[in-house]
């Protein structure tokens, strides 16, 4: 079977708990073996393998030039510090990285992206909804990394978040959409990097979903 690769998941201080919770449970099914790094707590950061940016709470908008007051949740700048030089560090190492809704977005700013931030800075008129189980049909752009993964042009994911991607980062690509909304990237010319603006890590019950960790896990593996 093979070493289990280490994955280290970044997360806040304090929260987060069942996010990280889902998230041990998926890399325990792919075989890996997951560490938790937070801005407090990070003396393993060196020896992991594969590094998972967690969703969680807005970014400070003063990070991509955006409206002092565009955000909706309590702004942890120390996190948003701490994942940007987990993310400058595993770019150098070439390492696996893997991005989960504030994850892909971070990651899009980290590459001079931007974000919308709000969803009602993209469309005021949008009706958005918000829930863990799969409410909406994301459309996959064929020629993707993402699509090899799910092997389908459409899946149903869920929808947990307040920002979004606007202006697509440097070296990065636009791999998956809903309504005209990114929600998904990933770089090219890079052993593996995927972002995904849902939560798979509550979907493990599809398989389309458990691929995304399963694929990660295996180029962690192989890197």
């Amino acid at each position: 079977m093979g070493k289990k690769p280490i994955i280290g998941i970044c997360l806040p201080n304090k929260g987060n708990f069942f996010a990280e919770l889902f998230i041990r449970f998926n890399l325990y099914l792919s075989n890996a073996k997951a560490v938790s790094l937070r801005p407090n707590e990070h003396e393993l950061k060196n020896s992991i393998d594969g590094l998972i940016l967690s969703g969680g709470s807005d970014i400070n908008p003063l990070l991509y030039k955006g409206r002092k007051d565009a955000h909706n949740t309590k702004l942890d700048k120390k996190r948003d510090a701490f994942e940007l030089q987990m993310i400058a560090t595993s770019v150098k190492r070439k390492i696996p990285i893997f991005g989960i809704c504030r994850g892909a977005q971070l990651l899009n700013i980290f590459f001079e992206g931007d974000l919308y931030p709000t969803i009602l800075d993209f469309d005021e008129y949008i009706i958005h909804k918000n829930s863990i189980f799969p409410i909406k049909d994301v459309y996959i752009k064929r020629r993707t990394k993402l699509f090899d993964i799910l092997k389908k042009d459409k899946v149903k994911a869920n929808s947990i978040h307040n920002q979004a991607i606007n202006k697509v980062g440097k070296t990065l690509k636009v791999t998956a959409e809903y309504e005209g909304l990114i929600q998904a990237i990933e770089k090219k010319n890079y052993p593996f990097m995927v972002a995904v603006q849902w939560h798979p890590e509550y979907l493990f019950y599809i398989k389309e979903h458990r691929e995304l960790f399963n694929d990660f896990v295996k180029a962690c593996k192989e890197n």
